[in-house]
């Protein structure tokens, strides 16, 4: 790489100092050095001149080399670790993150950087063309990497210095995040005007800047003034004053922190309470403010489940529903709850079966949507990310033993199910707490939804699981298992208790298909009982 940089530079500098001494001989009268040694000593001034200006431009450049084989180094040395095992490396989100913003953001300053070398028009040339054959991320893509970690964070109780340090759950699983990546997300948060979390990012990017080689670079003192200006207009000012106190005691010069020292001072002494976090106060009607939204992340965590006492009166079992079949291969059964019954079965789907339907799948997902209230309307939200893709059950052989496991297990009607979806969660990937079935005031011809079946198409590593608040149960994603449950009583009537969500990822990537079954062409399969039977679940209904 440096001698294709040195050849047509060391050119274009001969052809610069050849072109400076004609000049210097051309303006006023011409030396006439070969007759005498009185002039040379100018010669000699001029080239130590020109030497002096080559050498500035020549360490400026091997500077700019040294950069960008550092930034090769770094980067080539996150794909040797990838190559290892890709997609352990890929459904790691701080790796995940790291990779979406190099390429979103890293790679635009790099070209800048470059920019300013004309003999590199080349390399613009090449990235043009980079641009238009490949699918770079776009800056949604970053923020919603960074709100994925972000909610990582707050489900799982990670403290920021563990996460920017790629631990999750006490295990080192990628590299470490840089100042830059922890002052992205710090900037993002601010602009959503999440404070608490933009002080705790941008702390982290404060300590990490003050680990530099060079502490007293201008450069790493004029983003930690920026920082400041984050701390100040949030309103925290003890941490505004503390870096400005950190910041004098490197360069006692800066004569406008100095100042700003003072006003902070006199601030906290008066008990000022100005800031954003005073005047913007959190919205009301926020679900994620509610004790429902507190209760699911207690359940994600698995601080609230069922106790010892109440699991053991669940059972596991083998049942074939007297399905000729089923009698020879019956289901592994597992009882999650017993009322509402929810049940998990083993072993249903191989490995090559879930391959096959995931390499199907990869091709045609799209971000997933969510039906509006009046019914009509699909629309994507922030509260479910993942992308999903559906399949008719005669597309592959996979697709009809999905079907016929489904029909064998509820004895339901199968003409009335929903096409089977199939659904990736990414960085933080999630759905929280919803009901499977439709809101009263809509109405379709197949019907509301009567049961759900999640078939789980890989294992996770660390969180992803499904959580039942109301039933303090939480359901770990077992390869090839299927989740069974009635959304409906018998009576038709919603069973509010079956409110669930699909926890973050928190490290790994969870496939998984989902079947919903109608209520059409199922009054001899599942009749309803001579007493209503849906009362015992209403007090869940309006649960906050």
């Amino acid at each position: 790489m440096l001698k294709s940089v040195q050849s047509p530079l060391l050119a274009l500098v001969w052809r610069f100092l050849i072109f400076c001494l004609f000049c210097n001989g051309a303006i006023g009268t011409r030396d006439e050095y070969f007759l005498s040694v009185t002039g040379l000593e100018n010669l000699l001034n001029i080239e130590i001149v020109m030497l002096d200006q080559l050498q500035h431009y020549v360490d400026s450049i091997q500077s700019h080399i040294n950069m960008l084989q550092s930034e090769v180094n770094s980067i080539r040395l996150e794909h040797s670790i990838a190559a290892e095992d890709i997609d352990g490396y890929l459904s790691n989100p701080i790796n995940a993150y790291r990779l979406i913003k190099r390429l979103q953001n890293d790679w635009s300053i790099i070209e800048e950087s470059i920019r300013i070398e004309p003999s590199r028009t080349d390399f613009f040339v090449r990235m043009e063309k980079n641009r238009q054959s490949y699918d770079f991320p776009t800056k949604e893509d970053v923020t919603g990497s960074a709100m994925g970690l972000v909610r990582l964070q707050d489900t799982y109780k990670i403290e920021v210095g563990e996460l920017a340090s790629g631990i999750l759950n006490g295990n080192k699983y990628g590299s470490s995040m840089s100042w830059q990546d922890c002052f992205y997300i710090g900037q993002h948060l601010y602009e959503i005007n999440n404070f608490n979390h933009t002080i705790e990012w941008m702390k982290q990017s404060e300590e990490l800047l003050k680990k530099q080689e060079k502490t007293d670079d201008p450069y790493v003192l004029d983003v930690m003034e920026t920082i400041v200006a984050y701390y100040q207009g949030i309103g925290d000012l003890d941490n505004a004053l503390e870096l400005v106190d950190y910041i004098l005691s490197i360069d006692a010069s800066r004569g406008e922190i100095a100042n700003l020292k003072l006003t902070l001072e006199h601030m906290i002494r008066d008990g000022n309470k100005t800031g954003l976090m005073y005047e913007l106060p959190p919205q009301a009607g926020d679900y994620h403010l509610t004790e429902d939204f507190k209760r699911y992340e207690q359940v994600c965590r698995g601080e609230l489940l069922l106790t010892p006492a109440e699991q053991r009166i669940l059972k596991c079992r083998f049942v074939s529903n007297n399905v000729p079949y089923r009698l020879l291969q019956p289901f592994k059964v597992e009882e999650i709850s017993l009322d509402p019954p929810i049940l998990q079965i083993h072993g249903v789907l191989s490995e090559d079966d879930t391959n096959l339907i995931k390499d199907l799948s990869k091709t045609r997902v799209s971000r997933s949507v969510v039906r509006s209230a009046d019914g009509f309307d699909d629309s994507a939200v922030d509260y479910r990310i993942s992308k999903s893709a559906w399949f008719a059950y005669n597309e592959t052989r996979q697709f009809g033993k999905i079907q016929r496991c489904m029909k064998d297990l509820s004895l339901l009607n199968m003409e009335s199910a929903e096409q089977f979806q199939v659904t990736n969660y990414g960085i933080g990937g999630h759905y929280e707490p919803h009901f499977d079935f439709f809101i009263e005031n809509q109405t379709y011809t197949e019907g509301n939804r009567i049961a759900t079946g999640i078939f789980y198409l890989s294992e996770v590593e660390e969180g992803g699981g499904t959580a039942f608040p109301h039933l303090r149960v939480l359901v770990k994603p077992e390869h090839g298992s299927v989740l069974f449950w009635y959304n409906l009583h018998r009576s038709g009537e919603p069973d509010f208790r079956t409110r669930h969500a699909a926890c973050p990822v928190l490290k790994g990537s969870k496939w998984i298909g989902n079947i919903w079954v109608r209520e059409r062409h199922q009054s001899l399969e599942r009749p309803c009982e001579l007493e209503p039977d849906h009362e015992i679940s209403l007090k869940y209904k309006y649960f906050q």
